[in-house]
């Protein structure tokens, strides 16, 4: 705690220098116009949300990610302790990050050196292989973990089970930072060894920990003994977690959750390769195609049905190389055009994804907003429409840069919508309060999305395996019965038409310095 009050004072000493509120800086003329202000406001961004992937949001021992923090409504700095725990999303983010920074990407090179990326993946290889040592009845695979000090347990609520979708994630940004490796650091034979044994080891155990028959897998899998072997263990489907979702929980999405059914299709130790392809048999139901109505404009955007239409289902395109598909690229771009023109048309400041919960005072009871997204076009109702996140943006970025930045930049325009540490978590559309939080998944993906994703090195390596071709047939297989006749390529991307009412004032230790003079 000591550490991070002295780092926190130390942001906050630089920050009284230099103007972390930098988003007044730029008006969205010049953001709509100037691709050299873009580059320049990009650069900024990746120099404040630097501090909370370096220093916030990180444990140095372990080398693992930490969820996030809470800030003070008032000051915006560290309120109470970090959040001591992470899981393999966070871990997914943190990787493909440090992978970036080795393959001297413009932006994620300005948040790691390269001896800054290999020690950390380094730390983290050893925690990883460490971790599976103390409790091998994971397989491989990292269920949420507590993460203190260089000491890393299971939490509270997984020591009996481990979740698959956070897991694809993981295996994803494992195999991209190998590509890397193998790209630029060859001579770096240990610790390519090490990762390429860490994900193979998930893939060998995919279908005996999560694979239930008949193309179905498992969401939650329970394990009968987390400190017993892969062979001297039971493993049955963990049901409880899925009530709220009235799903058997089975991982059948087209969203995230698909990550992991590539990794089982391409890896998976398949004795019978019919099997294998039940897994998109299973998945066809939830691919469906719906059609927005753009209001005012008498016009369609066809889009891929959303559980909620949250901005976090795209967190697919950022590991895997969809846009390399037409289908596919078309998709993001019509699913981005459908969230620019649904805060338009709704006169908000901004867009939706699962997000941390607004609050007044520092003792407010804290919630998880899941159902945040379009109710036009989700399977499931939408619970939350007040709050909007800068990291609605994050698979923008991948669709159209230029909007993306418009976008982005209204949002952190909002009152106490930058910190010290970067973005803030949300901000209410009304003006009256914000999700005071800094954690990796309301950042960082949006920072990976900046930085274009780390999709093209995994095309590279499942290129050189032989597995590329493949993944784009099919794609185009299961997509094209549904999605090839497209509407909306006619449509624009919309550009906000409105900003947040001040009606809190920033927090004390990022305010702005310059005024916004024109919009």
């Amino acid at each position: 705690m000591k550490s991070i009050f002295v780092i926190s004072l130390l942001i906050y000493l630089i920050a009284s220098q230099e103007n972390c509120r930098f988003a007044f800086e730029y008006t969205q003329k010049e953001l709509q116009s100037d691709p050299k202000k873009i580059q320049e406001f990009l650069q900024k961004v990746m120099k404040w949300e630097s501090n909370f992937a370096k220093n916030l949001g990180i444990d140095k021992k372990s080398g693992l990610t930490l969820d996030g923090q809470q800030l003070d409504v008032n000051s915006g700095m560290p309120y109470g302790a970090a959040h001591q725990f992470t899981a393999s999303s966070k871990e997914s983010i943190h990787l493909a990050l440090l992978g970036l920074a080795l393959s001297n990407n413009a932006y994620a090179s300005q948040i790691y050196t390269e001896e800054e990326a290999l020690d950390l993946l380094n730390r983290k290889i050893n925690t990883y292989e460490q971790f599976d040592k103390e409790y091998p009845g994971y397989g491989g695979f990292l269920p949420w973990v507590a993460v203190n000090d260089g000491i890393v347990t299971p939490t509270w609520d997984w020591t009996d089970g481990v979740p698959s979708l956070d897991n694809g994630q993981l295996f994803w940004a494992a195999y991209a930072v190998v590509s890397v490796l193998e790209t630029w650091y060859s001579d770096q034979d240990d610790l390519i060894e090490r990762y390429t044994r860490f994900y193979q080891k998930m893939a060998t155990n995919s279908i005996t920990i999560f694979y239930e028959g008949n193309g179905l897998i498992r969401a939650v899998t329970r394990i009968q003994d987390i400190k017993a072997s892969v062979e001297n263990n039971q493993y049955t489907n963990r049901q409880t977690d899925c009530t709220n979702f009235r799903s058997p929980c089975y991982l059948d999405d087209p969203y995230e959750g698909e990550l992991f059914a590539w990794m089982m299709y391409f890896y998976a130790p398949w004795q019978d390769q019919t099997e294998r392809e039940k897994i998109w048999v299973a998945k066809r139901a939830k691919l469906q195609v719906v059609d927005y109505k753009v209001a005012g404009l008498n016009k369609y955007i066809s889009v891929q049905r959303g559980w909620w239409f949250s901005a976090h289902e795209q967190w697919k395109y950022l590991f895997l190389p969809y846009t390399h598909d037409q289908i596919q690229l078309n998709l993001l771009i019509n699913a981005e055009k459908v969230r620019t023109w649904d805060a338009r048309n709704n006169g908000k400041p901004g867009m939706f994804a699962s997000i941390t919960s607004n609050i007044t005072r520092n003792e407010d009871p804290v919630d998880y907003y899941s159902a945040c997204g379009i109710a036009e076009v989700s399977f499931i109702p939408v619970a939350y429409r007040h709050l909007v996140t800068p990291y609605s943006t994050m698979t923008m970025f991948l669709a159209n840069q230029e909007v993306a930045v418009s976008w982005y930049h209204n949002m952190i325009s909002g009152p106490a919508g930058q910190n010290v540490f970067g973005s803030t978590e949300g901000v209410v559309v009304d003006g009256t309060s914000v999700a005071p939080f800094v954690t990796w998944d309301s950042k960082m993906t949006t920072v990976l999305g900046m930085a274009g994703g780390i999709f093209d090195y995994t095309a590279k390596k499942l290129n050189s395996e032989g597995n590329y071709n493949q993944f784009l047939k099919v794609l185009n297989r299961e997509w094209q019965q549904s999605f090839s006749n497209l509407k909306g390529a006619d449509v624009p991307f919309a550009y906000p038409n409105v900003t947040f009412p001040e009606m809190r004032k920033d927090f004390t230790t990022c305010t702005r310095k310059t005024q916004l003079i024109e919009q």
